[in-house]
């Protein structure tokens, strides 16, 4: 009886300090303002993650590191502006929300360099998964998966306003994460 106990407790603590999976992804890039490839990956030996642009050739031109861990990255021109813009879903806290959140920031290619387009506090709700889509008149649109509740989530989207992600529509809500996925990607 006691052995067994053990073996729990031994196995609970080691599932407990397990590391999380880190998120790597690399897209190619071809528009009006740049052709090369966008990459993120996990620099285990500074415990960061490097968000960097390189040529056609695989060369690089610039990179910019986040100690956050990252659960995402989309591309597409959110903004309109005819440049391809990089969405990365960040776990962090912000100055006025102490509290470690899936947050969307979203990054420009302005001259070879990455530079901040908008860094979210929040959304409507909290985050926890985004798309980026076009729609019917070929605008780009993020839609994302928000918690509504510890159990239920909604499907929301939104496009680029003046400054910033502007609220278009909540296309469906109090859904399971189940259903949340499937609105999330058709």
């Amino acid at each position: 009886m006691k052995i067994g106990f053990l073996c729990f407790v031994f196995l609970f603590f080691l599932n407990g300090c397990s590391k999380p999976d880190t998120f790597e992804k690399e897209v190619r890039i071809k528009d009006d303002f740049f052709d090369g490839f966008v990459s993120l990956k996990k620099m285990e030996s500074i415990q960061k993650y490097q968000l960097s642009i390189s040529d056609t050739a695989r060369q690089p031109i610039d990179c910019i590191y986040t100690p956050y861990d990252v659960f995402q990255m989309e591309t597409g021109d959110v903004n309109r502006d005819g440049k391809t813009d990089i969405c990365l879903g960040i776990i962090k806290p912000t100055p006025f929300d102490s509290i470690l959140k899936k947050r969307l920031f979203i990054f420009q290619i302005d001259r070879a360099y990455i530079r901040p387009l908008w860094l979210s506090s929040r959304l409507v709700n909290p985050l926890e998964e985004f798309s980026v889509k076009k729609d019917s008149l070929q605008e780009i649109i993020i839609r994302t998966i928000e918690r509504t509740s510890p159990e239920t989530f909604c499907t929301r989207s939104y496009k680029w306003g003046s400054f910033g992600m502007m609220y278009l529509s909540t296309e469906q809500d109090s859904i399971n994460y189940e259903n949340a996925k499937q609105q999330l990607y058709r």
